[in-house]
């Protein structure tokens, strides 16, 4: 027996060290697939900041372009050429709750290419330029660009220069027209390139990113200065310049900008590229040591479960037993409700024909009527139980059928043969409520269709009366229509002492329901009701 036991130990270790060899190999996946995510997540990371910054910028763009078009619009519309200083006021009041500062110079410039206006928000010709020819340090290409420039009337945005004044500038350039279309020369309003730049360092991310930017796919631009050979009068020096960094180009995502007409190209990058974390190998550590743990334990507990197997096989042979027992009574006591529904509705037909013996014991039409309404009120409720009897579950009735044959009971009593009636029932099939709640609406049900039969309906007529079930759980909505002439105007439902109005009070407040009436356009009843709470589960 003991080497028996020594065999089948050996042969469980066997099992135990190939689950750690699997686990082994398992692990490895799992680290270099965990690698590889966090890599991708580095990378989201880094489209992420780059995406929202490529659209930071545009947003910038956009409002330098509405800038420039309002300045066009402004100085073409206007009933005369404005002069320079209704074009700095102009300008003034369009950049009051924008916060450019002088970071905006508006030149005017005549045909011969000539300065005739230079205007800041804040100052007049700040760098003494106005009566100096562009010519003078414009080169001839761009000179020949703007002449023909003139000629048209968009709005072209040139490539950056390097102003006088210390900052680096997007010309905006377009004709210079007045009211009458005539060409005067030429606007140029130049926007610093540091507010746009600065869109993409918004929120800190200075701190975690670097982002390039290139004109013509050759020449950089920074937020001050643009390095194209020309000079370059600021004498700060943009610290986030990519150049300042050793970062390998296959580090960056590129992205285009089109600034009307004119391709900024935007590299982002990690100024530090993330690394994964070495967490993954103290991972890989503990779970081994969980795992070794966790086959140790398995070892014992299969050999306890082995003993408690037969343990467990007598305990649920019990329970199989007892749950027949708990079958036979549970039929028992469905048999034994059945029986009560049964002998329940029994005494309330016994009852309601008590009550038709004695309407023939009276002449007066009133107590006639009344012994009748209670006849039928009696029968809405012996309905229920009679549902309940032949389902299977004792516990809910079908509305739909057990609201059908109500109508037919009360169509029977009530109807006389020269009347017409058109039913329409809206109710899902689907659609079971508890006896208490469907014992409510039965009885309210009764006293809304007698009171149609007695009050609506037409001899010799077409009348039509229509029931609407709508489920809105946990709440349900109850719509009854009769398309008759509805109540008097003077008649409050809501305070009539006749028994059939307060037995439909009563019954709605016992459901947690509001009545409400509509006369017109067809009288209406609505009663919102939430069911009651089920007292019995089989």
């Amino acid at each position: 027996m003991f080497v028996s036991n020594s065999v089948k130990n050996i042969k469980y270790y066997l099992i135990a060290l190939v689950i750690l060899i699997i686990g082994a190999v398992l692990l490895n996946r799992l680290l270099s697939e965990n690698n590889q995510l966090e890599q991708q997540k580095i990378e989201a990371e880094l489209k992420k900041a780059h995406t929202e910054a490529i659209n930071n910028a545009k947003s910038g763009i956009q409002v330098y372009a509405t800038l420039v078009s309002s300045i066009k619009s402004y100085t073409k519309n206007s009933e005369t050429f404005p002069s320079e200083k209704n074009l700095q006021i102009y300008l003034k009041d369009l950049l009051g709750n924008v916060k450019f500062d002088d970071s905006i110079l508006v030149n005017y410039i005549d045909k011969d290419h000539v300065f005739k206006y230079v205007v800041t928000p804040n100052q007049i010709d700040p760098q003494k330029l106005k009566g100096t020819s562009g010519k003078s340090f414009l080169s001839p290409e761009r000179t020949i660009e703007l002449e023909q420039h003139m000629l048209d009337d968009k709005i072209r945005l040139f490539t950056p220069i390097n102003l006088r004044e210390g900052w680096t500038g997007f010309p905006f350039n377009f004709s210079a027209r007045n009211n009458k279309n005539e060409i005067l020369g030429y606007f140029s309003p130049v926007i610093n390139v540091k507010y746009l730049l600065d869109f993409f360092y918004t929120h800190n991310q200075e701190k975690i990113f670097l982002h390039k930017f290139i004109i013509k796919d050759s020449f950089d631009l920074t937020r001050e200065g643009y390095y194209n050979d020309t000079k370059i009068y600021s004498e700060v020096k943009d610290e986030e310049y990519y150049k300042n960094y050793n970062i390998n180009d296959s580090d960056y995502i590129y992205s285009s900008i089109d600034l009307f007409g004119l391709e900024l190209k935007v590299g982002s990058a990690f100024k530090i590229k993330p690394q994964t974390s070495i967490k993954n190998n103290c991972l890989a550590f503990g779970w081994y040591a969980i795992l070794s743990i966790l086959v140790l334990l398995s070892l014992s507990q299969y050999l306890k479960n082995r003993r408690l197997n037969q343990t467990l096989k007598e305990v649920n042979n019990l329970v199989v037993q007892k749950n027949d027992e708990l079958e036979i009574n549970l039929s028992k006591i469905q048999t034994l409700i059945k029986e009560i529904h049964h002998r329940i509705k029994n005494n309330m037909q016994m009852v309601a024909g008590i009550l038709l013996m004695q309407e023939n014991e009276y002449e007066d039409e009133n107590i006639k009527q009344a012994l009748k309404d209670s006849q039928n009120r009696i029968r809405s409720m012996s309905l229920v139980h009679e549902k309940l009897y032949g389902n299977v579950t004792l516990e809910d009735v079908k509305t739909k059928e057990y609201v059908e044959q109500l109508l037919e009971y009360v169509e029977d009593t009530v109807k006389n043969k020269s009347m017409y009636l058109v039913k329409e029932i809206n109710i899902d099939e689907g659609l079971f409520f508890d006896a208490e709640t469907a014992s409510d609406l039965g009885l309210i049900l009764n006293e809304l269709v007698t009171n149609s039969f007695k009050y609506s309906f037409k001899n010799n007529v077409k009348n039509k009366l229509s029931i609407t079930i709508i489920d809105n759980r946990p709440n349900f909505k109850l719509i009854y229509k009769d398309y008759g002439e509805g109540l008097s105007d003077d008649f409050n439902y809501k305070t009539s002492d006749s028994l059939g109005m307060e037995l439909i009070n009563i019954l709605t407040e016992q459901l947690q329901g509001k009545l409400e009436y509509k006369k017109l356009p067809e009288s209406t009843f609505i009663i919102n009701f939430k069911p009651h709470e089920k007292s019995f589960h089989s």
